[in-house]
């Protein structure tokens, strides 16, 4: 079946970059079908001729042979049920990034349709996301690839199976919050030591590039790396210790356990 047309349910900064990343490609999406009730959502978005704005969610999904469901957890028990009640929805393609939401959730109240989960990632919007796809044996090959294909045009792309995908969030959806995080805190140690915050967020960021292109395109481990910039008795050293007193690698994981956890309260929300 031919899925040339999208709706975008929920137009939020994720949405906005899936649909960024369609616009800039030669995807066969021939239009993307947008709607959201906070009307002043569109005010950002790009005119372009694969565009339209839909004035209610039911002819938005009537006119779309897909759907891209992206609005908020918590307003799922609210919108699917207004699914439900629109003409010829069973025979849509359901694409949901919504975290905590399982396939199961929303074919029960949908019943037997086309859904792959999708886990995006803020850089999206600059076309250097993760996306995290769940197989579904329910879902046909061709289905499964358009989606994929969808996401590939912001940045890469992993297959998972939908079991994992709760503990995911916090490898990659979540992570660049953690990232940003530590950015912020590197270049605040430099403020604290007279050094302008201003002066060091690019050079900072660069060196972060930097570390990751190092780890990811060589063949050492981070614990190779970490030995390698830390010489016995050194500045490094010094730092690292500090970093391990304080335990900064458990409370990673801590907080990566509290996202997992968040995630299966969100699935339990009706």
């Amino acid at each position: 079946m031919s899925r040339n047309r999208l709706a975008v349910i929920g137009y939020g900064n994720m949405a906005k970059a899936i649909v960024g990343g369609i616009l800039n490609s030669t995807t066969d999406i021939s239009d993307v079908i947008i709607f959201d009730i906070n009307s002043t959502q569109y005010s950002s978005y790009s005119v372009d001729c694969k565009i339209k704005i839909a004035d209610s969610m039911e002819s938005a999904i009537t006119e779309a042979d897909s759907v891209l469901l992206s609005v908020k957890p918590q307003n799922f028990s609210d919108l699917l049920p207004s699914v439900k009640d629109i003409e010829g929805y069973q025979d849509k393609l359901y694409i949901s990034i919504a975290a905590g939401i399982s396939t199961d959730t929303i074919c029960g109240t949908l019943g037997d349709v086309s859904v792959i989960r999708v886990l995006p990632n803020i850089p999206m919007t600059i076309g250097e996301g993760v996306s995290v796809v769940c197989r579904n044996p329910k879902v046909d090959v061709s289905d499964f690839n358009y989606v994929k294909d969808i996401f590939s045009m912001s940045g890469s792309v992993l297959e998972i199976d939908e079991n994992e995908i709760n503990r995911f969030i916090g490898v990659t959806s979540s992570a660049p919050a953690y990232v940003f995080k530590f950015i912020d805190a590197i270049c605040k140690g430099a403020e604290a030591q007279g050094i302008a915050y201003d002066r060091v967020l690019n050079v900072v960021c660069d060196m972060v590039i930097g570390s990751a292109m190092m780890l990811k395109n060589g063949e050492l481990t981070p614990e190779e790396l970490i030995s390698r910039v830390a010489s016995k008795g050194g500045t490094t050293e010094r730092a690292l210790l500090v970093l391990s007193d304080r335990d900064f690698s458990g409370a990673v994981v801590d907080a990566m356990i509290a996202c997992t956890d968040r995630a299966e309260e969100l699935g339990q929300i009706k």
